[in-house]
């Protein structure tokens, strides 16, 4: 079983064709249309800025993080942000708690179908999703583009990957399988597992005609 533990090839963070306006179309999407509620949880919030931003928008009586990693954690609790400790497929909160989350990029690094299913366990009925997913043309962007041999490397394991993945339902192992494209199509099946229900897709960017960026609202539908 992939170990969401490691940590992904530093070179991701970099990539090769970075346009502010990609990343403001992602965060306009995650924050945009979650309404109101009681409590919103951000899944793998990283240093906490987007968590500032939800929490300046209102909206919730709650807004606080998820985040495994303990440094990104510690500077969240510097910037005064309610974060937890914890991963994305073991979500340390009680079921029907939540009345919305964010994810932003985080499930390619995760055992997709364990980490979906808690944003189902912990949603209320009704409750919405949004997420940021890379999408095929992310792979391709780094392998067509990348700067240099391992990016270009990084791509196309990323690519293999997720062939690999379709194909067999498991990872590359080790350091190969750290990451994987994600398609509407393979999404949908684990929604569907999940009772949470797609209602819009947005897609950010194309590279090699496939998406790099995909956005996805969901809803809770289906209890269990």
């Amino acid at each position: 079983m992939f170990d969401s533990d490691s940590i992904a090839s530093p070179i991701e963070a970099e990539p090769p064709h970075h346009k502010p306006e990609t990343s403001q179309r992602c965060r306009r999407f995650l924050r945009e249309g979650l309404g109101r509620g009681e409590a919103l949880l951000d899944v793998g919030c990283g240093d906490g800025e987007l968590l500032e931003v939800l929490k300046r928008q209102g909206g919730f009586d709650k807004v606080f993080g998820l985040e495994i990693d303990p440094e990104l954690t510690r500077v969240c609790h510097q910037r005064g942000l309610f974060v937890i400790r914890g991963r994305a497929e073991a979500i340390p909160l009680a079921s029907a708690s939540l009345d919305a989350v964010v994810c932003s990029v985080v499930i390619p690094y995760t055992d997709s179908r364990r980490a979906i299913r808690e944003w189902s366990r912990i949603l209320k009925p009704g409750g919405l999703v949004h997420a940021t997913y890379h999408g095929w043309g992310f792979g391709w962007d780094y392998l067509l583009h990348g700067a240099h041999f391992k990016k270009r490397f990084y791509g196309l394991r990323m690519l293999v990957n997720s062939v690999v993945y379709d194909w067999s339902g498991r990872r590359l192992p080790g350091f190969l399988g750290d990451t994987l494209c994600q398609s509407a199509k393979r999404l949908r099946l684990i929604y569907d597992s999940c009772g949470l229900t797609l209602e819009r897709e947005e897609v950010i960017e194309t590279v090699a005609g496939a998406p790099r960026f995909l956005g996805h609202r969901l809803r809770k539908t289906k209890i269990g």
